[in-house]
């Protein structure tokens, strides 16, 4: 029995190719939305432990004023800096799902010439076993020939 041949298999594997090359542009891209919303979460507990800190200090008097504004211009600019983070996370989460969208879209085309080359190889199967089986009946109907004579 002769072996398969997709003739779109080239192109096939370009498609494929592209799939993995858009997962993983995809999977930077995730990477990336991760990294900083994990900076965003350590700039807001940093916040939190400066404004905790300054609170179990005790009222604001003497030597305790400098720490109390120390503190206070520490967790607005953590503040400040979550925030421009969280545009960073914004325009990152908008190039993730443009990414996305391109995977889907490669993954399409992969997956609508695989199901071509499957049907195809099930019919190319299928007349080969029908090929198959037409030889053996015309070898049993020559061996019955050949015993009658």
């Amino acid at each position: 029995m002769r072996r398969f041949s997709f003739r779109l298999q080239s192109i096939l594997d370009l498609r494929r190719k592209e799939v993995d090359q858009r997962r993983l542009e995809l999977g930077a891209k995730s990477q990336r939305c991760a990294s900083l919303q994990r900076e965003i979460d350590d700039r807001r507990a940093r916040r939190r432990a400066v404004l905790t800190e300054r609170h179990a200090a005790g009222t604001p008097g003497g030597s305790d004023l400098a720490f109390w504004q120390a503190a206070e211009a520490y967790a607005v600019r953590m503040e400040q800096e979550a925030r421009r983070i969280g545009a960073e996370l914004a325009d990152a989460e908008k190039e993730r799902a443009a990414a996305a969208d391109a995977y889907r879209a490669a993954r399409q085309k992969a997956d609508v010439l695989e199901r071509l080359r499957e049907r195809r190889e099930a019919a190319y199967v299928d007349a080969q076993k029908k090929d198959e089986q037409h030889r053996l009946d015309e070898v049993a109907q020559r061996m019955a020939a050949g015993v009658r004579e």
